[in-house]
């Protein structure tokens, strides 16, 4: 399992559409959430990055049936990103 930088992220009516990721040894590239929820589910973590500082890793979030993706445990069925860049 490893780390994948987020450096930069779309949302659209509560749900990511996209992140700007960066893999050691790969480079920077654009995932979709699916691509994002399958590497979390498999155990990457995926870490956001504020003026070339690493903050706290996002986290699956269950309400009802679906998953979210978001900074903090908070039990709402939409994704969030911290501010990035």
């Amino acid at each position: 399992m490893g780390d994948v930088l987020v450096t930069g992220g779309k949302l659209s009516d509560g749900q990511i559409t996209e992140l700007d990721v960066e893999l050691h040894r790969i480079g920077p590239r654009k995932i979709d959430r699916e691509t994002a929820l399958s590497w979390m589910k498999d155990g990457h973590s995926l870490v956001p990055m504020l003026k070339n500082k690493r903050l706290t890793a996002l986290q699956l979030v269950e309400v009802g049936d679906a998953t979210f993706i978001r900074p903090d445990n908070v039990s709402e069925a939409e994704d969030l990103l911290p501010v990035l860049g």
